[in-house]
């Protein structure tokens, strides 16, 4: 039996699934060392920083080796360079009282391609690549205004300490999970060396510090420009192969240090990525053995596939980290009393829909996904009741005994479901004297509408974090201002003061608590109509088989046999 296995793929912003896969079957037509893999777009910058797409996460995390990582099952931080989880204590006294200690120890036995070891030095330059204003990485910047130092322990070079200026219980996710860049090869002049971190996080110096040290700007010019073909992480895998629009190989590197550690070792020989944007070449591609693995399988194409295939390929349905959700403007004077909204919710059948869909989607009754440990399961789905209904909305001053309501649904022109969702409430909504007037629109005109709270009732898509829920961002009243991203008017001192609660608790039966309470308060609320998370479907050769879990895109290869 030959093992092989992946590292638990790597997330930042944006929303990442894994399925472990396992060799059944031996061929001699098939090379047991290799993986085709379709990709629906081609790769434009496949390092941490710079990544953008899809695409471009899929690959460099198999290039780059994080601190930490997310186990594809608990959705819970493991070490992966790190030795182990850091040590985080409270900073009592000094300039950055009040803040916290994040000490870490990278593992002994890591190294670079070159030989030499993974250090402190490569974590702090991978954050002075970060954090200068040159770097094409504005959109991950903004996440770390809670960093002020990284000092390097002046013995051991594999230990460092991250200092905060606040509790913030994200931070260490944020802190542990961007690739390590090795700093002899993309700084190979060294013109980063003399720069200090604290220049960097010093948000009213960086900028005039960088537009005075040349040393900054050239960096930062190289690094934006550097070819994505020649990548070099401290991952198992490189690039050998990238042919413009037809395919990317990633070679195992030979030897790694990491087939020492059987949690890291990576086995497979090559990773074939096919870029087939159209899925219908895809799908013939899958039908004729030249694909292992397709994700994105259309809905209506699904069972049929699922019986022509039955012979050489297993399908599957595992959910996304993302829900669809209709927002209710509760700015809006006739959206503001919760039992209109509520009124709204008991309008829509989401169970029809999501058999109608194939049950190809898990419905939902908050924001927090329910791979999560603290999903409140105990909230049931609010039920299809018309009568129920009327009478909310007769209470409310409208409905079938009292005046009229009138209200816009926008949706994005190109997502048919939204358009069949909004026909369904349009046609529920007349019993009971509300008037839906659907739009569809191009997304750009969409969220313009969505950022100016120009809007009724809005469809849209959600994508969520494989670690921990920060609900700031959409949930907390200070976004209900002009630029701001609270815009259905949720949000209260008591609900304010516990999403702020869970920013800084550490302790993780205290967080969970505080979890469930605001999940409780906003199914309360109602200022979303919360439908589904949908599934990913994909196929994957007999030659394999695999448990889901939660992450994008779908697979981690862990056992050939």
């Amino acid at each position: 039996m030959v093992r092989i296995s992946l590292k638990p793929l790597i997330s930042l912003i944006l929303l990442l699934c894994c399925i472990s896969i396992q060799c059944k079957r031996d061929s001699s037509s098939v090379d047991k060392n290799t993986v085709t893999i379709r990709l629906a777009t081609e790769p434009e910058q496949v390092d941490p920083l710079l990544a953008r797409t899809l695409a471009d996460r899929q690959l460099n995390n198999l290039l780059f080796l994080t601190l930490l990582d997310y186990d594809p099952q608990t959705l819970e931080l493991i070490p992966i360079l790190a030795e182990m989880l850091p040590t985080v204590d409270s900073i009592t006294n000094g300039p950055w009282q009040g803040g916290m200690r994040y000490q870490f120890t990278i593992r002994r036995d890591a190294t670079w391609d070159n030989g030499s070891p993974v250090t402190a030095a490569d974590y702090i330059f991978t954050f002075k690549t970060l954090l200068n204003p040159g770097i094409n990485a504005a959109p991950f910047r903004i996440y770390f205004n809670f960093l002020k130092d990284i000092i390097a322990d002046p013995i051991d070079p594999k230990k460092f300490t991250v200092i905060t200026d606040r509790p913030y219980v994200m931070a260490l996710e944020a802190l542990g999970t961007i690739g390590l860049y090795p700093e002899y090869y993309y700084d190979k002049n060294q013109l980063t060396k003399n720069i200090l971190i604290t220049d960097l996080t010093n948000a009213g110096r960086v900028d005039s510090i960088y537009q005075n040290t040349i040393e900054l700007q050239n960096f930062a010019e190289a690094f934006n420009n550097k070819s994505p073909h020649k990548t070099i992480g401290g991952g198992a895998y490189q690039i050998t192969e990238w042919i413009a629009n037809r395919q990317i190989v990633l070679a195992k590197k030979t030897p790694h240090w990491t087939e020492k550690i059987p949690a890291l070792t990576a086995h497979p020989n090559q990773l074939i990525f096919k870029i087939i944007p159209d899925i219908n070449s895809a799908l013939s591609l899958l039908q004729s053995q030249k694909l292992d693995v397709l994700t994105g399988i259309p809905p209506d194409r699904f069972t049929s596939l699922k019986e022509s295939l039955k012979a050489n390929y297993n399908f599957y349905k595992t959910p996304k980290l993302s829900y669809d959700y209709i927002g209710i403007n509760g700015n809006q004077e006739q959206l503001a009393d919760v039992k209109v909204r509520r009124a709204l919710a008991h309008l829509l059948d989401v169970n029809a829909i999501i058999t109608e869909l194939g049950n190809d989607a898990r419905r939902i009754i908050g924001p927090i996904h329910p791979a999560k440990s603290y999903y409140h399961s105990g909230l049931g789905p609010i039920k299809f009741d018309i009568m129920r209904a009327d009478s909310l909305l007769n209470q409310s001053g409208f409905g079938t005994k009292n005046k009229p309501l009138q209200l816009r649904y926008y949706y994005n022109i190109k997502n048919e479901k939204a358009a069949e969702i909004g026909l369904l409430l349009e046609k529920m909504a007349r019993v009971v004297n509300i008037k839906i007037i659907p739009m569809g629109m191009d997304i750009k005109a969409l969220l313009t509408h969505y950022r100016r709270r120009d809007y009724d009732l809005i469809y849209l898509t959600w994508t969520t974090p494989p670690g921990l829920d920060d609900l700031r961002q959409a949930w907390h009243s200070s976004g209900n201002v002009a630029g701001g991203s609270n815009r259905t008017g949720f949000g209260d001192k008591i609900s304010d003061q516990i999403i702020d609660q869970i920013r800084i608790s550490y302790d993780s039966k205290t967080r969970k608590e505080l979890y469930l309470r605001i999940q409780e308060i906003i199914y309360q609320a109602q200022p979303y109509i919360f439908l589904y998370t949908p599934y990913e479907r994909m196929a994957v050769h007999k030659r394999f088989s695999m448990y889901p879990t939660a992450r994008y895109p779908g697979y981690t290869i862990s056992e050939f046999r």
